[in-house]
């Protein structure tokens, strides 16, 4: 698949030294065998080590050489998240694995990925605890809305994952059950003709559900329809209508993060006024 057709020119990968970073290393291989752009691997070594930092990355490059080009990036800043965001060119996709636990109350991203998500101006891939090394990137792109307009900047990031992968794309519209008893079938019938609205717009949409559940993560973590091929990426935004606020990332979107066996690709909300680098130099996107 030729590197034009895709909506990033390189993928940067943050690892820390442990296995959990190391998940993202499958999915961002996959993607750079697949479309050829280059592979950085970024380490931060704040306290001088750098020697020790290089020769981690090296190791890790040469377990995968052979299957695509990687450079190796040592940086010495003290903050991860600033390392992560000094390094992006103006269409580098950042591919991260989320170090954070959920529980019932509440779920966690993890404070670095939810650092620099907050602050990125482009999607990015969040690779979760129970993501495998396998069949990465098999079956269908789904692209999660709720009715908000912040969602829906979920559409186009799926039309373009799934143009690049060879992918179908699937809308699912996550809804709380209603509890009104003025709620009756008119009203399901309301959200189906939104969902399917959306798929118009969209094209070339294989299908369509709506999804009612209290607890939409777990739910869409197993979206498995009988007719249909498993999800190989689901596609959120980073604020919507389900319990997110503009001060953190979306519970749902970290829950399904820490539920789902497959990559997240987490879209910010609210575009920054500044593009591209010069807003990622400044620290100042999504902020």
């Amino acid at each position: 698949m030729e590197t034009a057709h895709t909506p990033f020119t390189d993928i940067l990968v943050p690892l820390d030294g442990s296995a959990d970073a190391e998940r993202a290393l499958a999915p961002a291989l996959e993607l750079a065998t697949r479309t050829r752009v280059p592979l950085r691997l970024l380490r931060q070594s704040p306290t001088g080590d750098n020697d020790v930092a290089a020769d981690y990355l090296a190791g890790v490059a040469d377990r995968h050489a052979g299957r695509t080009p990687i450079e190796t990036i040592v940086d010495g800043r003290e903050s991860i998240p600033d390392a992560i965001l000094d390094w992006l060119d103006l269409e580098t996709l950042v591919c991260m694995s989320s170090h954070g636990r959920g529980g019932v109350a509440r779920a966690v991203m993890g404070s670095v990925a939810e650092a620099v998500l907050r602050r990125l101006d482009r999607p990015a891939l969040v690779v979760g605890p129970h993501v495998s090394d396998e069949a990465i990137f098999s079956g269908r792109v789904v692209a999660c809305v709720d009715g908000s307009t912040e969602s829906e900047l979920t559409l186009e990031p799926a039309r373009q994952w799934a143009e690049m992968l060879d992918l179908p794309v699937w809308l699912e519209e996550v809804v709380v059950p209603r509890t009104s008893p003025d709620w009756d079938s008119h009203g399901d019938v309301m959200e189906s003709g939104h969902v399917a609205r959306l798929a118009r717009r969209l094209g070339h949409v294989t299908g369509w559900d709506v999804l009612h559940d209290k607890h939409p993560a777990p739910a869409l973590a197993a979206l498995e329809p009988s007719d249909m091929e498993p999800t190989a990426l689901l596609v959120m935004a980073t604020h919507g209508r389900i319990g997110w606020d503009r001060l953190r990332l979306s519970s749902v979107t970290a829950a399904t993060v820490h539920a789902t066996t497959v990559p997240v690709l987490v879209v910010p909300a609210a575009p920054v006024t500044v593009s591209g680098h010069e807003a990622i130099a400044r620290g100042t996107t999504g902020s």
